[in-house]
């Protein structure tokens, strides 16, 4: 992936002491980092444990791009690891399952609100002699 990413990228070989075009902004390069977690992701079927590992293992930013594989695959259905959730959950002493039980409540509530808001919309509309839609 690095021999891949390599010509686009504005850092440069060494990481630790980039080059003057990681400072400019350019339309023929970009940053490792979401092209990485992209391949990551990739050469990992989808996969969020390989994905991870395999962006941490990479090297560099590998933080900035672990987290970005991560987030990735979850959003593509690959669950956090449970063991890796209760891991950080202990030595954090945070619990990690109430925010999400939260966010998805809210999230619950405002789609059955916009439910309700465009059922009523369809009804106005129905009344003033329009067409009901079936979506």
């Amino acid at each position: 992936l690095r021999e891949a990413v390599a010509p686009y990228d504005t850092v440069g070989p060494d990481y630790r002491a980039p080059s003057l075009g990681a400072r400019r902004p350019s339309r023929l390069h970009s940053i490792e980092e979401l092209p990485i977690a992209l391949g990551m992701l990739l050469v990992a079927g989808g996969d969020y444990r390989r994905a991870v590992l395999g962006a941490v293992n990479y090297g560099r930013d590998c933080d900035s791009t672990a987290t970005m594989a991560g987030a990735l695959a979850g959003a593509l259905g690959s669950p956090v690891p449970e063991d890796w959730a209760k891991t950080v959950a202990e030595a954090s002493r945070l619990d990690l399952w109430e925010p999400a039980r939260t966010l998805a409540a809210v999230t619950r509530e405002v789609f059955a609100r916009d439910v309700r808001r465009r059922r009523a919309h369809e009804r106005a509309f129905a009344a003033l002699g329009g067409t009901a839609c079936s979506a």
